[in-house]
């Protein structure tokens, strides 16, 4: 392949790719996993994140949803609120906030890969409310989402040896991803590998 149709097939690919990256997952994810942190006792805390409420009205009221495999054993609240669990759901309250993060200490049994969907209802003061529990990614009330990894599994499979992580390092695999964070890396490598063929390409012309 000579350099400048290297070049057209790199660009080609890197403009799919951010399709899907931006098309396919929601412009604003406006209730999502914001964060996965494993706790090492096979527990993993869910940072559930909310970025604008009904209208001009506060958010009073967060309920969510565990898919199954899913257990949550703890929670962690906003300063003012409680929260109480019931079977497979988690329900916030407390006074209006306009924005706020939720937490949930679960055990996670899945595959890692696995994509998790953890439907949240968002109710306001006002009385509205928004529902986001679609399972597609373009909606436009997408249900937060986790992609799983082996360090948020309540049981991950047995790891084979690996060298020992620098001093400082951190883990490749320290929580769960989200799809745009798995989106994003695959963006950048494209992106990398069409700067390397234009640089090829006026070297050798």
């Amino acid at each position: 392949m000579t350099p400048r149709r290297w070049i057209r097939t790199a660009a080609v690919a890197g403009g799919v790719v951010a399709y899907l990256a931006l098309g396919t997952a929601p412009a604003s994810a406006h209730v999502e996993v914001a964060g996965a942190q494993p706790n090492g006792d096979g527990s993993t805390t869910l940072t559930f994140a909310y970025d604008h409420s009904c209208d001009d009205s506060p958010t009073t009221e967060l309920v969510v949803a565990l898919p199954e495999g899913v257990t949550a054993t703890g929670t962690v609240e906003p300063e003012g609120w409680s929260a109480a669990l019931s079977g497979d759901r988690v329900t916030f309250t407390g006074p209006g906030l306009e924005t706020a993060e939720v937490g949930v200490t679960a055990r996670i049994a899945a595959q890692a890969g696995d994509t998790l969907h953890f439907p949240v209802l968002q109710r306001c003061a006002d009385g509205s409310s928004l529902d986001w529990i679609d399972r597609t990614a373009d909606s436009d009330y997408p249900a937060p989402r986790l992609i799983a990894t082996n360090a948020v599994l309540e049981n991950p499979p047995e790891a084979t040896a690996a060298p020992p992580a620098a001093a400082g390092g951190s883990s490749p695999e320290s929580a769960g991803a989200t799809l745009n964070q798995a989106l994003s890396v695959v963006v950048v490598f494209v992106a990398v590998a069409a700067g390397a063929g234009f640089v090829l390409a006026r070297r050798t012309a």
